[in-house]
């Protein structure tokens, strides 16, 4: 085959042909060799047309062996789409009549664990007299194909453990599903925290987005001999070190030195293993103590910045972020707050109620606690008052104001950052939840702390329940209502969505 490109012949040579059809046998090649010869020379001639167009020679605005021309701006999918349109028209049209095809009857299956979300969601689609619900929970989710007894259905809202991700359906987007099926890059606290240093060491000139972190990785095999994986692990994480000098490293009492670091399983939710370190000594206790399971996988030592308090106590954000398709990001206005229960001076490292704030960690015994614990955001402004860090609601909300807008920001560039790399893949007929903490520091400086898919929406409690309600009815608006697939009311197509919308991906050629 090289001589013969060598040699500027039309066809391949007699030696190559033979060895293909002893390879593949006289009917393979159906007894034609030069129609097949021809094939493949026009096949390659294309090739090296490729080549040089791709590697700049020549006109960069025309693709050699087209009289037409590849026009300017115009990329290499739609030029080649463009001159070979049959090749691409089975696919077009499929494609084209799946995405268009309108559903009439529309079915949704509904398969949440949590009884207070899946009642919010039925009734949510109450409100949608022109869908059909169903609650059965696929049989053959973890197969490759669909449960026969089931109706074919056109979105699921269920567990992720429930999701047909491996059927023909899904694939050809015949239905919306509730969750993206890899989307490690955001909820495993090592991928976000990998991803979220990539971005501070590509913008060193804007204000990052989360706090310093390193991610300490034991060895495969050896998690539990500590006397080697250890010390291999925090030098492959590049961790500078703790600052023990004068005895400092051992002290559990004291926080505001810049020398405690929180140490957080990849792995975990509901605080579960998460612990303050303030020593090498320490962070290989903290290591020991974790399960089998955390050590298999990444730790994510982290920086502890000095919180923002209000009444005295350390809190966070919880916000909600609803991903739509390939790809839209939109953020609910709706901030909670949580709170310790606990005051945080003088609270030692141990004390971990005083520092971990998730609202499962904390002991909420009467509808007092939990108000005192959670309530949203904009109800805060008396307690900054109080607290002497706004000297009076109008600052207060102003305040509040500004945090809101520098999380829509924070917020856009993670999933700018995110969506970019190989552990999130997108897909246009998904849809997602999540459950984004952010810190405040005195300075009022925002920090992205991690993102959780499937957020326990029930912790919200009856007070902020109408909440949760807006999120879900927006939410089916956008993946629902305004999809044109879908019969939907002139009323509900037009009605108001108070999601906000901080980030769209612009469309790709590929």
């Amino acid at each position: 085959t090289t001589r013969s490109r060598e040699m500027d012949e039309p066809s391949l040579g007699a030696d190559a042909l033979a060895a293909l059809q002893d390879i593949l046998g006289e009917s393979a090649l159906g007894g034609d060799l030069s129609e097949f010869a021809a094939l493949l020379s026009a096949r390659r001639a294309a090739a090296d047309s490729s080549d040089e167009d791709e590697s700049g020679e020549g006109d960069s605005d025309t693709a050699p062996g087209d009289d037409s021309g590849r026009q300017p701006g115009e990329s290499h999918a739609d030029y080649y789409r463009r001159l070979y349109p049959e090749r691409f028209a089975e696919e077009d049209t499929a494609a084209q009549a799946a995405a268009e095809a309108p559903v009439t009857e529309p079915l949704a299956l509904v398969t949440i664990e949590d009884e207070y979300v899946q009642n919010l969601v039925l009734k949510a689609f109450e409100r949608r007299p022109h869908w059909r619900v169903c609650t059965t929970v696929p049989a053959a989710a973890e197969g490759a194909d669909m449960d026969e007894s089931l109706e074919p259905y056109d979105l699921h809202w269920g567990e992720y453990e429930h999701l047909e991700f491996f059927s023909p359906r899904f694939a050809a987007g015949n239905f919306m599903a509730s969750c993206y099926y890899n989307r490690k890059g955001l909820i495993r606290k090592g991928h976000l925290a990998h991803i979220m240093e990539k971005w501070r060491t590509k913008n060193p000139d804007k204000a990052p987005l989360a706090p310093k972190s390193y991610i300490l990785t034991l060895e495969s095999g050896k998690e539990n001999d500590l006397d080697t994986s250890f010390p291999a692990a925090l030098a492959r994480s590049s961790f500078p070190g703790f600052n023990e000098g004068q005895g400092a490293g051992e002290a559990r009492d004291v926080v505001d030195d810049g020398n405690v670091w929180i140490l957080k399983p990849s792995v975990t939710n509901q605080a579960q293993g998460i612990c303050l370190v303030r020593s090498e000594a320490q962070l290989r206790e903290a290591i020991e103590r974790a399960d089998d399971m955390q050590r298999a996988g990444d730790f994510v030592l982290q920086q502890y910045l000095e919180p923002l308090l209000l009444d005295g106590r350390k809190f966070h954000l919880r916000v909600f972020m609803l991903l739509v398709g390939n790809l839209t990001a939109y953020v609910s206005p709706d901030f909670l707050a949580i709170f310790s229960l606990e005051q945080y001076a003088g609270a030692s490292l141990d004390e971990t109620r005083a520092h971990l704030t998730n609202i499962s960690h904390q002991q909420v015994l009467s509808l007092e606690d939990q108000h005192r614990c959670m309530r949203l955001f904009a109800e805060t402004a008396p307690d900054m008052m109080a607290a002497g860090v706004a000297a009076d609601e109008a600052e207060a909300n102003e305040r509040i104001a500004a945090v809101q807008e520098r999380v829509f920001a924070i917020v856009a560039d993670m999933v700018a950052a995110a969506s970019s790399e190989l552990t999130f893949q997108t897909r246009k007929n998904c849809f997602e939840l999540f459950g984004l903490d952010f810190m405040i520091d005195p300075e009022w400086g925002v920090w992205l702390l991690e993102a959780n898919a499937e957020p326990d929406l029930s912790k919200a409690g009856d007070r902020l329940q109408g909440v949760i309600d807006d999120i879900l009815q927006d939410t089916l608006k956008l993946v629902v209502d305004h999809n044109p697939r879908f019969p939907s009311t002139a009323e509900a197509a037009a009605a108001p969505v108070r999601l906000r919308e901080v980030y769209q991906r612009a469309g790709r050629a590929w």
